[in-house]
């Protein structure tokens, strides 16, 4: 499920060594002089994201969503005989309240990542050289994740609001638009930034690679060892500042992937997941430039999105496949798989982000005429009919 790559990693003890890079600026530390000489790169595979990384069984997903914290709701669908039954953030479009509207509260983590034993310190709170501007916090504190933009699409005006809810308004506006049931229906996200966390990553679960501009190094990490550091150390250890089943951390890295088993396995740009009845995501600041069809906020706003639309991980779909970055058959509600790499322009505060297009709602169900805006299977009109059946 991945568009190709030119850009493999090589593993933290092979990485030392080799020579240094002229000048490291602040949001990489100097003990990335120990890495030595660029790495040898091979032609790999990336994937924007693993979309969900879930350890949990559908029964126990559905047992978990009964717990959650935030405002969510389980409905099904039916496509032809068989139906479906899945969870969404937020209230249902498809019923009538007199108050539609939810608001979520996001606690975003900045991580700093400490590659044992010389790979480098990777601190998204400090600015890099290929923004010269802000660091990748600011950035996203300032992006359209979190501050309301105007939005249009396709001539239509879908409101002032943060991106993923522009989406979702858009996704289901045969409820939410001005003459629907529920004109007001949304899912907004209040912005809770917490201290940043430090993460110091074994020798043998790092790994590192160059890029174009910025610090010449890209830090990777294997996701196993990640993930389970998140759910064993980390979350439990935010609990005192606020963090459980009512709100989403997201956890912000920059310009640092994760690979799945061995470096050559690469890149993984973000992901989100669940445990108990916690739910979660993390994803990268991308200023690398080395990912054709990623930059800055892409990959968050893809796991943003389908955290929305997919908080337990396992809301099931007719199978679908083939498209996007997606080689073989999916059968869940992830919105961002289907247009990994396609993004659009969105100004705001001085700064052009590039949120990703995502796939709506009927695209994945067969639902025709669509529940989107414009008569739209994506928000971006890519997509004008439903998915095609995946063998």
């Amino acid at each position: 499920m991945s568009p190709r790559c030119t850009r493999t990693l090589v593993g933290g003890a092979a990485a030392l060594g080799i020579a240094l890079f002229a000048a490291l600026p602040s949001a990489l530390s100097a003990s990335a002089a120990t890495t030595g000489a660029k790495p040898t790169l091979k032609v790999g595979h990336a994937l924007y994201d693993v979309g969900i990384y879930n350890r949990m069984t559908p029964a126990q997903a559905v047992k978990a969503a009964a717990s959650f914290g935030f405002t969510h709701y389980t409905a099904s669908v039916k496509v032809g005989s068989k139906s479906f039954t899945y969870t969404i953030a937020g209230k249902n479009p498809a019923v009538k309240v007199s108050n539609p509207a939810s608001t979520i509260t996001t606690d975003l983590v900045p991580v700093i990542i400490n590659l044992v034993g010389g790979g480098g310190t990777f601190n998204p709170t400090k600015k890099d050289s290929c923004d010269s501007g802000a660091s990748a916090l600011t950035r996203v504190q300032n992006s359209p994740i979190f501050k309301a933009a105007s939005f249009t699409f396709g001539g239509t005006k879908i409101g002032t609001t943060q991106v993923t809810d522009a989406f979702q308004r858009a996704e289901f506006w045969k409820f939410a638009k001005p003459t629907g049931i529920n004109p007001k229906f949304g899912v907004t996200l209040s912005l809770k930034t917490l201290k940043p966390v430090t993460i110091n990553v074994p020798t043998a679960d790092w790994a590192t690679g160059t890029t174009s501009c910025g610090n010449g190094i890209l830090g990777g990490v294997e996701i196993n060892w990640l993930d389970n550091h998140l759910q064993k150390t980390v979350i439990p250890s935010l609990k005192s500042q606020g963090v459980n089943s009512s709100t989403l951390p997201i956890f912000l890295l920059g310009n640092v992937v994760e690979y799945i088993n061995n470096p050559n396995n690469c890149c993984v740009l973000g992901f989100h997941n669940a445990f108990g009845s916690q739910t979660y995501g993390l994803a990268m600041y991308d200023n690398s430039r080395d990912f054709s069809g990623s930059s800055d906020i892409s990959a968050l706003s893809h796991e943003v999105g389908e955290w929305q639309n997919d908080p337990n991980t396992v809301n099931p779909t007719p199978s679908w496949g083939h498209i996007g970055q997606v080689t073989g058959c999916q059968s869940n509600l992830e919105v961002g798989d289907p247009l990994s790499g396609t993004t659009f322009n969105d100004a705001l505060g001085g700064f052009t982000y590039h949120p990703q297009e995502m796939a709506f709602f009927s695209w994945f169900y067969h639902q025709s005429p669509s529940l989107g805006v414009n008569g739209w299977f994506s928000d971006q009109g890519t997509f004008r009919t439903f998915a095609a059946p995946c063998p």
